[in-house]
């Protein structure tokens, strides 16, 4: 009819409708499909970073350097958006105490002042009191400590729980105003529990060593097996007519090592130390790591002091002898005091005590070892 609209949409118009809705759904589906691949791929990055971190927790090391290591893995993973900043919080046997024992990228103020925390202190002590992952996006009201020059951050800390108990405290720095995802609270929380098994079983290895009596690190004896060996010695009738002398030898030095390079310099300093004083010695001698940096030698069937200071003469001398650590040249010293048996004493801990004595005025000259005189203490070997 003449003047009349028709409202049939025309065959073009509704293929060009048909064909924008396909490509529609074909994008959606596309963005489905790339999200899901991304997912797989980042799901597939977490299982091979925590084959690594398991990796690492089988290497022959300290428990220190196992968790620097591990600090360093996750911190280089690129899709976790983390900064390259964080450390890792050891607990004291009690709980008490939160001590860092790595650290990667933070200034040395904010070091020096969270080298120590405890339960409920900032952020890693809240986050070790309610045994949860803590995220952070800003620095609020619960940052404790802040050095000056703090720069704008976020954080996600993760309690390391073991049966109830803080084991330790994973802390790492995100961005300002970073968003959390459920990705990484996943894999984060995935490697707390991977670290609460390597801390443990690093402890029940320790117990497990202390009960056996060698030292976890050098391999030598402990401070409980060398006592063994010294009170059974002092046995009546075991030592018929010779005398029985304990060395207690100190390291000069060691905790600048320790300060400038690091523990895992330190940790191999001990272990060469350890194999000198070994050589140094009889095989029927026992030698012992205390604890720390100090060892102590126990020498039966000598006839004379002289005999031990000889001994401490020649340990002193091969412990001050250059060290090639990693390439890096280190040098120490060394200073002993010695206890004789049964001249200064009748018992184990009496005669470790005395020696202990005549090592503290040992160390005011460096490089000496003194025999224990109960009036005073003389240098009795100065060319050690």
């Amino acid at each position: 009819m003449e003047g009349s609209v028709s409202t049939t949409e025309s065959p073009d118009r509704a293929v060009t409708e048909d064909l924008r809705q396909t490509v529609a759904q074909l994008e959606e589906q596309l963005s489905r499909h790339q999200t899901a691949l991304e997912q797989l791929q980042r799901r597939s990055d977490i299982q091979s970073a925590l084959n690594d971190i398991l990796h690492i927790s089988l290497e022959a090391v300290s428990l220190e350097e196992q968790l620097d290591r591990i600090l360093i893995l996750i911190l280089d993973i690129r899709w976790l958006a983390l900064e390259e900043k964080g450390c890792v919080f050891l607990a004291s046997d009690d709980g008490q105490v939160f001590r860092m024992v790595a650290q990667h990228n933070l200034c040395d103020s904010l070091v020096e002042m969270c080298q120590r925390i405890v339960p409920g202190q900032c952020l890693c002590g809240r986050a070790a009191v309610t045994q949860e992952l803590l995220f952070r996006d800003c620095i609020d009201h619960d940052h404790d400590n802040r050095p000056e020059g703090m720069k704008p951050h976020g954080h996600y800390i993760m309690p390391i729980v073991s049966n109830g108990r803080t084991l330790g405290i994973l802390n790492l720095y995100v961005k300002h105003g970073h968003r959390q995802d459920v990705l990484e609270r996943e894999f984060l929380s995935a490697c707390g529990q991977i670290l609460a098994g390597i801390i443990e079983r690093k402890l029940i290895e320790q117990e497990l060593r202390r009960l056996s009596g060698t030292d976890e690190l050098t391999g030598i004896a402990n401070r409980r097996s060398f006592m063994q060996h010294l009170n059974l010695r002092l046995e009546p009738g075991t030592a018929g007519n010779s005398m029985t002398a304990v060395l207690f030898l100190d390291l000069d030095h060691f905790k600048q090592v320790n300060d400038t390079y690091g523990h895992e310099y330190g940790d191999q300093l001990l272990i060469h130390v350890a194999q000198r004083v070994r050589d140094r010695v009889r095989s029927n001698d026992v030698v012992a790591r205390l604890g720390g940096d100090e060892f102590a030698i126990l020498l039966e069937g000598i006839t004379t002091p002289q005999q031990a200071l000889q001994v401490a003469g020649s340990v002193i001398a091969a412990v001050t002898e250059p060290y090639d650590i990693k390439g890096q040249l280190l040098q120490i010293g060394g200073s002993i005091g010695i206890s004789l048996f049964p001249e200064h004493g009748l018992q184990g801990e009496d005669l470790l005590k005395k020696a202990d004595q005549a090592l503290y005025h040992a160390k005011s000259q460096r490089g000496l070892a003194l025999l224990y005189d109960p009036e005073r203490q003389i240098p009795l070997c100065n060319d050690c």
